[in-house]
């Protein structure tokens, strides 16, 4: 009786766990968490509302999207960017479309390829952004204000940045860059004073007191939130889908909206 008490015991813990695993990854998978932040990066006092959107790896309009969605309508950023991962293995053109579509910003909506760019081509992705009306700034760099640039990279790991595109830049202006993989920020610190990137999901996985259990390449020391290096800053997101494991847990979606004064 004794025996056969602990071994209930016992089950009933694992069965309890796994309960609470389950749960929590369902709830960290599907609840979009919006992070605010402020930075100064320049004398002048003018602001810029910005939202960061990252690895959306999206079928199209489901749970989270929609919630990012509704999100944005109400947070009004001036400018969208998009850091990479917009593809999925099962996604499809309207699919992405769907989602692509709903996204607006009166100083308009940036994008950067990302590594699954480049492991799940999106054929036709050029006439997608003009459908939609984004800006695939990779390898480009657009004036956005006086003496504020916005610099976008090809991403690290499967593609090539280009970094000679910012000798075309005034070196008294200032510049925000747009990359995929944080591991790229060592390449161009103390050239932009503040960078946004994903890839990391956060680990997606993050135990406690431990932190995230896996990483993937690219992503160097630079995990997730701020980072500063020399006179540089880098944001990193957790961004808003899966990869590999379709689970999240003890690591939310997020949509980081960051208002830069400048």
């Amino acid at each position: 009786m004794t025996l056969l008490y602990r071994m209930s015991k016992k089950w009933f813990i694992l069965f309890f766990i796994l309960l609470v695993f389950v749960i929590g990854g369902y709830l960290h998978t599907n609840t979009l968490e919006v992070t605010h932040h402020q930075i100064s990066i320049g004398p002048r006092n003018k602001k810029l509302k910005i939202a960061h959107v990252t690895d959306l790896h999206t079928d199209g309009l489901a749970r989270i999207e929609r919630e990012l969605i509704n999100v944005l309508k109400i947070e009004k950023p001036d400018l969208i960017v998009i850091t990479g991962d917009l593809a999925t293995p099962s996604g499809t053109i309207n699919g992405y479309r769907e989602v692509l579509s709903h996204l607006k910003a009166p100083k308009g909506v940036f994008f950067v390829s990302g590594n699954w760019e480049y492991w799940e081509p999106i054929h036709d992705l050029k006439n997608l952004f003009i459908e939609t009306k984004i800006t695939d700034l990779t390898n480009q760099a657009k004036k956005i204000d006086s003496g504020l640039w916005l610099v976008g990279f090809d991403d690290s790991e499967e593609g090539s940045p280009h970094v000679e595109i910012l000798k075309n830049i005034p070196s008294h202006d200032l510049k925000l860059a747009l990359f995929h993989s944080p591991a790229f920020f060592d390449s161009i610190v103390n050239k932009i004073q503040l960078s946004f990137a994903g890839h990391s999901h956060g680990g997606q996985i993050r135990i406690p007191l431990v932190g995230s259990l896996w990483l993937p390449n690219g992503t160097g020391k630079y995990d997730q939130g701020w980072f500063e290096k020399g006179t540089s800053k880098m944001y990193v997101s957790r961004g808003i889908g899966t990869s590999i494991l379709p689970i999240r847990v003890n690591c939310s979606p997020e949509l980081a909206i960051i208002e830069i004064s400048y």
